[in-house]
């Protein structure tokens, strides 16, 4: 199971976290969004994060320069879109970065809706991450009924919304085939990233090492 902690604001959140048994760091680059950070704060992220972690920008919608300006200046390795993304901006970052990991957040609605946006992005993306529909595309901290997802098979995909160790261990319950888990709000005390929960959650999904 994959483990991908979101939402990192600060230099000292991020040095908790660079060296534990993870596999993404995730960024957001979204102005409306209460974790937002700015393209220099993520160049200082991504300096010292290791070589074995993603590195992951949440874009929404964005314009085009605004991914020319986080591929050049810094050192991300993964770009995660949250809005309604038309195809040509997937194809504008595979021909700017080959190499560049394309994630794309789906909110999570219904199963069918679910499906018809899969099936339009599947191959032309990398991995899906299903989230809790908002407004303000994801962030809300809250749940959905996972027991939608019971339809996607073959599929790469993350689960977000929500996700805490209390809810890992309700999701191993159910019959899906995810391939683990983003979370933000559930690694936090007081706005904080805490090193007790990360710790705690990867020792659920990973075990102890």
């Amino acid at each position: 199971m994959k483990l991908k902690f979101c939402g990192f604001r600060q230099l000292a959140d991020v040095k908790k976290a660079k060296d534990m048994d993870i596999d993404a760091i995730g960024f957001i680059h979204f102005s409306k969004s209460k974790r937002f950070v700015d393209i220099q704060t993520i160049k200082q992220f991504t300096d010292i994060i290791p070589e074995d972690k993603e590195k992951v920008v949440i874009l929404v919608n964005p314009e085009y320069k605004v991914i020319d300006s986080l591929i050049e200046e810094t050192g991300i390795t993964s770009i995660q879109l949250h809005g309604e993304e038309p195809l040509s901006t997937i194809s504008y970052i595979r021909q700017k970065d080959k190499d560049i990991k394309i994630i794309k957040a789906l909110p999570a609605k219904d199963s069918a809706s679910l499906l018809t946006a899969i099936e339009y992005y599947k191959y032309v993306i990398d991995q899906f991450i299903i989230d809790t529909p908002s407004q303000n595309y994801g962030g809300t901290g809250k749940v959905y009924d996972w027991k939608m997802l019971e339809v996607i098979r073959d599929i790469d995909y993350l689960i977000a919304g929500g996700i805490n160790y209390e809810n890992i261990q309700k999701i191993a319950q159910l019959s899906l085939q995810h391939g683990g888990y983003d979370i933000a709000s559930g690694i936090e005390t007081n706005n904080d990233k805490d090193i007790c929960k990360m710790q705690s959650i990867i020792e659920l999904v990973k075990g102890a090492n």
